[in-house]
């Protein structure tokens, strides 16, 4: 073989290479997800249905709001969703209005049922399914797997050391304010998730809500529940010296018995939070860490 036909091969193999490169699609690590193994992502994703209000939220930060052409009911940030077409709840949603949507991809939460991703497979569309996690490094992994799905890889980048450098911001500020009042113990926190005659709820210790507190400087006395049912006893017992509830509870908590009773209640120090804030694992999650440790550093 000549020098020039030898040449003229390893071009070819080259071009042929990157072109096959071109096409196949993002590297997911199906340790955080479930992927259709049926229908491959594909490179260029372009109509995408989301299926859950985190990812909602996320891909509109990585600038892909001209990408989605489905969302939940209850993806309402930000405001502009509303705008998109809505396939119903999410273990509940509408499978052939998703369908109709043609969509390159589905993404979902863990809440959406097995039966549904398969019928979502078997209609030959590419899915995948983000697993639950109850650390702030599960909601980076999600953004960073976004940014290879959407190609936006520096934005997810970007977005990833924002949250950190905000983190450690709050956290700064939070151990300077606690060394110059000499204070090393944290404060105890309960989290209002729900209450009165129903039963009592909290978020323990396998929540993305334990997470918040712990990262806000709290002590979050419900840490070592496995459930989210928590005794009125314990409770009682237990006096957190902050609580905080949804924002749309706070005010009838505050006047209910017997919790007209608690330490914190009778010394103010009951804080309503916007529960997306909380609920939803996205950056505005920061908002919530740092409402909650200025409340535990300056009270």
């Amino acid at each position: 073989m000549t020098t020039t036909k030898r040449f003229l091969l390893i071009f070819l193999s080259i071009c042929v290479f990157s072109a096959c490169n071109k096409e196949q699609g993002p590297n997911i690590d199906s340790s955080n997800c479930y992927v259709s193994k049926k229908n491959p992502i594909k490179k260029d994703t372009k109509r995408i249905v989301s299926v859950s209000p985190q990812i909602t939220e996320l891909l509109c930060d990585l600038g892909c709001y001209d990408k989605l052409v489905g969302r939940t009911d209850f993806c309402k940030y930000p405001e502009k969703v509303k705008n998109i077409t809505s396939i119903g709840g999410i273990n509940n949603a509408n499978l052939e209005k998703i369908i109709s949507l043609k969509p390159d991809l589905v993404i979902t939460s863990s809440i959406f049922t097995k039966k549904m991703f398969i019928i979502i497979e078997d209609a030959h569309i590419p899915i995948i399914s983000f697993k639950e996690s109850n650390k702030i490094e599960g909601m980076y992994n999600v953004i960073n797997m976004l940014g290879k799905i959407t190609d936006k890889e520096q934005q997810a980048t970007k977005l990833i050391n924002d949250c950190k450098q905000q983190l450690q911001h709050i956290q700064q500020q939070r151990d300077s304010i606690n060394q110059v009042r000499h204070i090393n113990k944290k404060p105890t926190v309960y989290y209002v998730v729900g209450y009165g005659s129903g039963g009592d709820f909290s978020a323990g210790k396998n929540t993305y809500i334990n997470e918040i507190i712990t990262l806000a400087g709290g002590d979050n006395i419900a840490k070592d529940s496995k459930v989210w049912s928590f005794s009125k006893e314990t409770l009682f017992k237990r006096q957190p010296e902050f609580i905080f509830v949804r924002q749309e509870d706070s005010a009838q908590f505050v006047n209910t018995y017997p919790y007209t009773n608690l330490n914190a209640v009778k010394k103010h120090k009951v804080y309503g939070i916007e529960s997306s804030l909380m609920d939803i694992q996205t950056p505005r999650s920061i908002k919530a860490i740092e409402y909650i440790s200025h409340i535990l550093s300056n009270k």
